[in-house]
């Protein structure tokens, strides 16, 4: 063989092991990204599920961003919102510490992912002519990613429902 042969063989098994690397980057690049999306709507879901469960099963708001109302007429919104269950005892969601809590236990995995700041809140709206109305109950917020490194792939999502309240009684 000559030296222009081996060479010519050298560089094509570069270019061939370029590629290959390429194509195997990119596939395990997307597969994480997959994961990631994935958590975020599991963790998203699972709090949205849990929230709304308990909206549906209580008897009033009694707490709205830490301030005591009667009714939602005033189109309370904040990071909380206390609930008076149906069997007489108290539920208060809050948005603190980059999580969602349902009485200080957290309703997602802060191992993976987090509240992003300042998206999150829980707001009552009602007829304002009519206290025994129905009051709806809304939830936002927008959970990210927590261990991003590169911000081409940091993956994130908005989550947010309203829901009434099936058993109210003002």
């Amino acid at each position: 063989y000559t030296i222009i042969e081996l060479l010519a063989v050298v560089a094509i098994l570069v270019i061939i092991s370029g590629v290959i690397t390429g194509i195997l980057y990119s596939t395990l690049r997307g597969s994480n990204n997959t994961q990631i999306s994935t958590s975020i709507t599991e963790n998203g879901n699972y709090a949205i599920s849990v929230i709304s469960a308990a909206i549906t099963d209580s008897r009033s708001i009694t707490e709205v961003g830490g301030v005591n109302i009667s009714d939602c007429t005033a189109s309370p919104s904040g990071t909380s919102i206390t609930l008076r269950r149906l069997s007489g005892g108290s539920t208060t969601f809050s948005c603190a510490s980059n999580t969602i809590s349902s009485n200080s236990a957290s309703l997602i995995n802060s191992e993976e992912v987090v509240v992003e700041a300042d998206t999150c809140f829980f707001y009552c709206n009602q007829l304002s002519s009519d206290s025994y109305a129905i009051p709806i109950v809304g939830v936002t917020f927008k959970l990210a990613e927590k261990n991003s490194t590169l911000p081409e792939s940091r993956s994130s999502a908005i989550f947010n429902t309203a829901v009434s309240l099936r058993n109210y009684s003002p």
